[in-house]
């Protein structure tokens, strides 16, 4: 409604200086500005009863203002938007507007009116009156004004109607283009967690976020808006993108006395604003408290986007490659066009025929469309990835998914579940005890804490008849050693769980699902969270490389909530850890780093005594079955300081693999892409887990080691391959080994690598690094902030757009709606269908401009009279660049391509296959179409008749040429005809407005046409439908030639047997070469080398 400039009462350098009540305070009387300002919009007609309705609500809300506590409510947060409008920033195209208000053409009210009904109106109008910019477009206006002074007044109305026609279809290309374009930059909604209501919710899209909204922001997330900090705990965000900072800034809830004694009336400079958070940038670490005072354009990444939005975007490489086609094939014509109007002007044809006839040639056969197609194309194939969660974020991005040669993918989310459910535990307090936990989800009340049965296992269901003994009560003997596990388990955790009545939908999660695993096990065991009796003091994240999270608390009333924790408090091991408060340190991590800390565990009446070495082999014993079970394990630990730590227990949870994944490695596999999983995990667990999704399997090389007595005979009866580096290489190394492997080895070391366990984000650059060396195509997924390097070199970035951090998605080029590693088999399949769509619009459009250019040049050369008048050939350039060619974009992929292996990103776009189709069709086309056109002739003399009938059959086989073209393979038979729906209504509106150009007698003056007799139309349907047969014979019987598929499907369905042993199998050298690795997805047999021993590339490490 107001712009904010306008209204807001408060400079930047007095929201510096305040101190933190006083953020709250001053921009909680916003409402009585507000209040001030609908008064005065009273006196407006337009709006005075609404300002009225706003005013009585806003008396309302005013007494109940609670910003750092409550919020906004939902009411005065849509007030404020009213007033100070969305948190978007905006620039408008005001082309079509400045037109028309230039041509006197329209009034104000009249531009508001129709803004607001057509919004589409200003950006066509926009694009027509720039088509008549063009060169071509300027000739035929010429010829129209030519034809008009010399009294052909009937030749000037039909080119001038036939130049709107054009002109027009080319101005709605150009809209949906752009359209389609814009719709992209909606396709990543960011989003950020909000206080409203007096409740914290997350997942609210930041466009909705008003002055004075509370906001809270942790690791990873993208500031939603210019935000005063009020509280920080470490935090500091990557201001680089707005300041140039390479270095991220560390800031502070604090007020700036400097700001508040300065003089000076201009804004403080943006590095030294130490405690705002700008709109755009990244937190890196820690966590903070803010309350936002700049919203859209008015925030300091707005003003700079105002500029940027005058800044033309740079074109992808197959846009510039369409470009320099383009070019190269209008120079081409225009050269072949200009001698064909000299040498016609030359044989008698009259000079306004012969300009006018050229220059719409001109315009048929130059592609200028062309860049326009294929833009729309890309854009209308992302659109429809982003239909199936897959969000390109640009069109560059889709020309590289059709060559991924190799996709590493997270395991956590992306190839399980990403829901935890604490599933086993395991303390030292009774070490030949096992626990475990029922029930799956969130459901607090759908589960029980019980002894495992002898195999270590619990029932996953908690409706099952239990024995009584297997339940673990509050007074059973174990339950203080447990109690003690989930105290720590929730005091080191910043997730929150709400139940706002019976049932899990009546349960709100908040927070990472690990750690809301652990509160919801904890209640499950019927332990009340602890956090309310405590007050935090200290939090140290968790970090890859660190691998553990350390809080420090201390009670709020002076008594800790347990036994054991009471007594850790009064331990004292030197006088540099004694702590008056009584406060501990709670750690929670991967359990080689948690152990290497402690060196006491939590005993059975709660007390602590010595961890040995034979305590530690029994914890991490447990660790790894845990862990092999596909488990996630944590351990818990807690002191008075962290050199002074108390081991509680590990807790393992379970996170299935997602429903398909396996579907979608195994066609991953058929179509020549290797999957690798990179993971913070144990290598059991990844072990586990990569056998349920595929990604290894009992037919692998190192599997087979364990099978092949052959083999084995060389190894000692105790030896496992998945144990040693020299063996166990073929299958998994961690992020240690990757360590001690020189960087110039990296890549041949890493052949036939299926998983990478415990790696941090600089393994999986040092990955990426390596696999591109080689000439591969890396696709490599992340959710994390230090992942954003390795997601930015590669050469496809994955990002999650539900558990993964603003700054992932920011480096990304996907981002994955469901965090599904499905998603990732659908974006790649999508990405070779677009790439082979636009193959075959191509090779339409070019069959169609040769034919179009053939037939007039031979016509000249015998010196025949031009068989179509420049309206109907400004007609056939509508159907080639409009609905017909658009249609061909958004084919649905046939399952054959889904298969092919992925093309080289240097691969040409005009192959020799495609040239030869599109020269064999415009042969054919202009064989019947003269044909017709000499049959038709009578005496040299041409008529209406005769240009209809050539017309007509000229058309028809562009429209038979189109349908066959849908497919670069299958014969017109094989196709489903309503499988394309787009195709289906081009290609009938087409048919529908050719009848109306014959038998429609208004157009029939225009493009000088008569109506033809029902078996003139079986006639030329007749010979028209030979193109069908054309593509045919090419399709069954010289496939090698006219197939761009020989070169992309996999050499499983296109070589030799022997080429695909080449491929598949597993190779083996001799001692001399020191390699083993298996260079393929499937193995069966593994022979033995001839000397009898087998080594790996990895031995030298």
């Amino acid at each position: 409604m107001f712009a904010e400039k306008e209204f807001y009462p408060y400079t930047r350098k007095e929201e510096c200086s305040w101190h933190p009540e006083e953020v709250s305070r001053k921009l909680s009387e916003l409402l009585s500005f507000v209040k001030s300002r609908l008064v005065l919009e009273e006196n407006n007609e337009n709006t005075r009863a609404a300002a009225r309705f706003a005013s009585v609500k806003l008396e309302q809300e005013m007494n109940n203002v609670h910003l750092l506590n409550r919020g906004w409510s939902t009411q005065q947060a849509h007030l404020l938007r009213l007033v100070f409008g969305k948190n978007e920033v905006s620039a408008e195209d005001e082309d079509g507007q400045n037109n028309l208000k230039c041509c006197n053409l329209i009034t104000i009210p009249e531009i508001k009116w129709i803004k607001r009904k057509i919004p589409s109106f200003y950006p066509i109008v926009g694009a027509f009156t720039s088509q008549f910019n063009e060169p071509l477009n300027l000739m035929l206006l010429m010829s129209a004004i030519i034809s008009l002074v010399l009294k052909q007044t009937s030749d000037a109305i039909s080119i001038g109607l036939a130049l709107t026609i054009v002109s027009l279809v080319a101005a709605i290309q150009e809209y949906r283009s752009e359209a389609a374009l814009e719709k992209l930059s909606d396709l990543v909604p960011h989003v950020c967690t909000v206080m409203r209501d007096g409740q914290v919710r997350d997942h609210i899209p930041a466009k909705d976020l008003v002055l004075g909204d509370s906001i809270l922001l942790s690791t990873g997330d993208r500031v939603p808006a210019d935000c005063r900090l009020v509280d920080t705990v470490e935090l500091c965000i990557d201001e680089s993108s707005l300041t140039g900072e390479n270095k991220p800034i560390s800031k502070i809830g604090s007020g700036l006395p400097i700001f508040s004694s300065t003089i000076l009336h201009n804004d403080p400079p943006l590095t030294d604003q130490r405690n705002i958070a700008f709109m755009g940038t990244l937190v890196c670490s820690g966590r903070g408290r803010a309350i936002v005072i700049a919203v859209g354009n008015e925030t300091e990444f707005g003003k700079v986007a105002k500029e940027l939005g005058k800044v033309e975007s740079r074109k992808s490489p197959l846009q510039l490659k369409i470009d320099e086609l383009g070019k190269a094939l209008a120079f081409m014509s225009t050269i072949v066009i200009a001698l064909m109007a000299t040498l016609g002007f030359l044989l008698g044809r009259p000079f306004l025929e012969t300009v006018t006839v050229a220059v719409s040639l001109a315009v048929a056969a130059i592609p200028e469309g062309l860049p326009i197609c294929v833009t729309v194309t890309l854009a209308l194939g992302v659109l429809r990835m982003a239909r199936s969660n897959a969000i390109v974020k640009k069109l560059t991005s889709v020309e590289t998914l059709g060559c991924a040669t190799i996709v590493a993918s997270d395991k956590t989310g992306t190839l399980t579940q990403n829901e935890m459910t604490a599933r086993s535990i395991y303390t030292l307090a009774y070490p030949s005890i096992s626990f475990g936990l029922t029930g799956v989800g969130y459901d607090p009340k759908n589960g029980l804490l019980m002894r495992s049965n002898q195999n270590g296992d619990v029932s996953l269901t908690s409706n099952s008849n239990h024995p009584k003994e297997q339940i673990v009560a509050e007074s059973s003997a174990e339950f203080k050693a447990i109690e003690v596990l989930f105290h720590v388990a929730c005091l080191c955790n910043n997730a929150n769980i709400t139940q706002s009545g019976d049932g899990v939908s009546n349960v709100i999660c908040s927070g990472q699902p690990t750690e809301l695993a652990l509160l919801v096990g904890s209640l499950k065991s019927n332990i009340p969270d602890p956090r309310p009796q405590y007050h935090r003091i200290q939090e140290i994240p968790f970090t890859s490389d660190r691998k553990r999270m350390e809080v420090r608390a201390r009670p709020a009333n002076g008594k800790h909530s347990c036994t054991a924790l009471m007594l850790a408090s009064e331990r004292h091991s030197t006088e540099s850890c004694k702590t008056t408060d009584g406060s501990l340190y709670f750690v929670k991590g991967m359990p080689e780093a948690v152990l290497g800390e402690c060196f006491t565990h939590i005993a059975a009446d709660g007390s602590a005594a010595p961890l040995t070495d034979q305590g530690k082999k029994w914890v991490l014993s447990q660790s790894r079955r845990m862990a092999s079970s596909g488990l996630r394990v944590l351990a818990m630990a807690y002191g008075p300081s962290l050199d002074d730590l108390t081991f509680a227990g590990v807790i393992g949870m379970e996170d299935p693999p997602r429903e398909g994944v396996a579907e979608a490695v195994h066609l991953l596999h058929q179509s020549g892409v290797s999957v690798l999983m990179v993971t913070g995990d144990s290598k059991e667990t990844a072990l586990a887990i990569g056998k349920r999704c595929g990604i290894i399997g009992p037919r692998q090389c190192a599997m087979e080691m364990q099978h092949d007595s052959d083999v084995m005979e060389t190894f000692p009866s105790s030896h496992n391959p998945f144990d040693d580096i020299e063996f166990g290489a073929g299958l998994a190394l961690s992020g240690e080994q990757l360590d001690a492997i020189p960087p110039q080895k990296l890549a041949e070391s890493i052949i036939g690598v299926k998983i990478f366990y415990r790696v941090a984000p600089r393994h999986k650059l040092a990955l990426v690094r390596a696999f591109q060396s080689q000439g591969e195509v890396v696709a490599m997924t992340g959710d994390g902030v230090n992942d954003a390097i390795a997601l930015k070199a590669a050469d496809i970035g994955v990002a999650m757009g539900k558990e993964g951090t603003d700054v992932a998605k920011e480096a990304a080029d996907i981002v994955l709606a469901d965090d599904n590693f499905a998603t990732i088999v659908k974006a790649v399949a999508g990405g070779k269908g677009i790439f082979f769509n636009i193959r075959n619009f191509l090779s339409f459009q070019l069959s169609t401009s040769f034919a179009a250019l053939t037939m007039e040049c031979l016509a000249t050369i015998m010196g025949l009279p031009s068989p179509l008048n420049a309206m109907q050939i400004l007609w056939i350039n509508i159907i080639m660049d409009g609905p017909p060619a658009q249609s061909l974009g958004v084919e649905p992929v046939d399952e054959r391509v889904l298969k092919a292996r992925p093309r080289k990103p240097t691969d040409p776009l005009l192959t020799r296959a495609l040239l030869l189709r599109a020269v064999s069709s415009a042969a054919l086309i202009v064989t019947v179409t003269l044909g017709v056109f000499a049959r038709e002739l009578d005496g040299g003399i041409i008529t209406q008749r005769d240009t209809t009938m050539t017309f007509m059959t000229f058309v028809n086989c562009d429209l038979f040429n189109a349908y066959a073209c849908r497919s670069s393979d299958r014969c017109f038979y094989e196709i489903n005809v309503f499988e394309n729906p787009a195709f289906v209504y081009a290609v009938g509106g087409s048919i529908i407005g050719q009848l109306a150009v014959i038998y429609f007698w208004p157009l029939q003056k225009v493009f000088q046409t008569e109506a033809l007799s029902l078996w003139d139309l079986l006639y030329v349907l007749l010979l028209s439908s030979s193109v069908l047969l054309l593509d045919t014979l090419r399709k069954k019987f010289f496939y090698h030639w006219f197939s761009d598929s020989n070169a992309s499907y996999p050499p499983t369905l296109f070589s030799s047997s022997k080429q695909k042993l080449k491929n598949e199998s597993l190779t083996l050298t001799d001692d001399s070469e020191n390699s083993v690795y298996c260079n393929g997805q499937d193995k069966d047999t593994l022979q033995k080398p001839k000397n009898g021993k087998l080594r790996s590339r990895l031995i030298h490490v």
